[in-house]
């Protein structure tokens, strides 16, 4: 700032003169307040109560600002004939909650370690499950992302398919998902990465998923069973050899038996952490907290 004076007061729209305070201390105060407030509206009704002869206006968005930001122009009044003007330049942005601060963190931290991109494809079963399947699938997936969220190790998550999973987009309204820090997508898993990187996890594979390797897309079926009937056996290994993706499932086999057609989404994503944490299948199995209690806690025999 080029004041002439280090000492000019603000004129109070009441008519009485506010103490004389140093420009720079007037300008840090400003600078100070503005930063607290989230619209241009705000601002100006603030700074009307605070008794300054303001007027506010909004230039136009600068390149490489946040589309939700607010670049407001704060032009302050000094009393008297001859007196200088503050302007203030602020970029108001709409601060985010700590609990979605600290997931984008979470989700940076996994980026940038290249960790292992754990995908659920909605788009392929939405229209085959009810409306009661559809809600305890949003329900899963809202576990799912708490948990993966809390991981030491955490996934790098991914909703897949949204173009035509419109039932579970709706319903996942209720679980604030669009704060959520993941990818959306709207092409299903095969037209977002290439092929050759899909796995498409299916408890009717043939071959058994023994290790992950570097690179991996683990896909999970986004789709929950009520009916647990036959005729969906094979549902997700049909959706993938459909589209040319390879498939394989968990390694059961001598841990554990399931009476039911498919796992939950959130119990595969906890055997899956646990073997990326200990490498040992067997220990994974047994400690995904899903398995011991319901609704798989019935379903599960133990060997």
């Amino acid at each position: 700032l080029d004041l002439p004076a280090p000492d000019l007061g603000l004129q109070p729209l009441s008519g009485t003169v506010v103490p004389r305070v140093p420009v720079c201390e007037q300008f840090t105060y400003l600078q100070r307040r503005a930063r607290q407030l989230r619209s241009r509206e705000t601002l100006h009704g603030r700074l009307a109560a605070l008794g300054y002869l303001s007027t506010i206006t909004s230039p136009s968005v600068l390149a490489g600002e946040a589309a939700p930001a607010a670049r407001v122009s704060v032009r302050v009044q000094a009393a008297g004939s001859g007196a200088a003007e503050l302007r203030l330049f602020v970029c108001l942005r709409q601060r985010q909650p700590r609990r979605q601060r600290r997931a984008a963190a979470v989700a940076a931290s996994a980026e940038a370690a290249g960790r292992t991109v754990v995908a659920f494809d909605l788009g392929s079963y939405a229209s085959a499950m009810t409306d009661a399947e559809v809600g305890a699938m949003a329900r899963q997936l809202g576990l799912c992302y708490g948990y993966n969220r809390g991981l030491p190790q955490p996934f790098r998550l991914a909703l897949c398919g949204l173009r035509d999973a419109a039932p579970v987009a709706a319903r996942l309204e209720a679980h604030c998902w669009r704060s959520w820090v993941l990818g959306r997508h709207e092409e299903p898993p095969w037209g977002t990465w290439p092929a050759a990187s899909l796995v498409y996890l299916s408890a009717d594979a043939e071959a058994t998923l023994d290790r992950i390797e570097a690179g991996d897309v683990l896909v999970i079926g986004g789709v929950v069973d009520h009916a647990n009937v036959a005729s969906r056996v094979g549902l997700a290994r049909g959706v993938a050899e459909a589209h040319a993706v390879r498939t394989a499932r968990l390694p059961l086999d001598g841990i554990v038996s399931v009476r039911k057609t498919s796992l939950t989404c959130l119990a595969v994503l906890q055997i899956l952490a646990n073997f990326a944490e200990s490498g040992d299948w067997a220990a994974a199995v047994r400690e995904a907290p899903a398995l011991h209690c319901a609704p798989m806690r019935k379903y599960v025999v133990w060997h």
